[in-house]
């Protein structure tokens, strides 16, 4: 799937997606004019939300790491004037990616990373069985 939300549904769309990719490892990029900027890689997703402020344009806040702002693995990315959404599911039916689109024209892509602790696991199975 590869549409855009429209903007009446981001709340609703947002709070469902954050519950199905609890801390899935992520990675971040920011598409614009200085070119592709690493803005976090590895972090665990905690959540996405739409900020409610009306007499403003919207913006989404994405936060990584620990759920307590005090940890250090903490991070906060912040788009401002967001004015589409596309998200993206792998061949698996799990979220893949989520483009954010602002009103500068910056593409921010939240990615969501193999888990490598399935690829351990496996490894260890296969190594008990030797």
């Amino acid at each position: 799937m590869k549409e855009n939300i429209d903007l009446s549904a981001w709340n609703n769309y947002f709070n469902d997606f954050t519950r199905r990719n609890q801390s899935r490892p992520t990675s971040l990029e920011v598409f614009g004019e200085p070119g592709v900027q690493k803005a976090e890689r590895g972090l665990p997703f905690a959540g996405i939300s739409l900020d409610t402020n009306r007499s403003a344009p919207p913006s989404v806040e994405i936060m990584f790491g620990g759920h307590d702002a005090m940890d250090p693995h903490h991070l906060t990315h912040v788009i401002a004037d967001v004015q589409k959404i596309t998200p993206k599911r792998g061949l698996d039916g799990r979220d893949a990616t989520l483009e954010i689109i602002s009103g500068g024209g910056y593409r921010n892509l939240l990615c969501f990373e193999p888990c490598a602790s399935m690829a351990v696991l496996h490894i260890v199975n296969l190594l008990g069985n030797c």
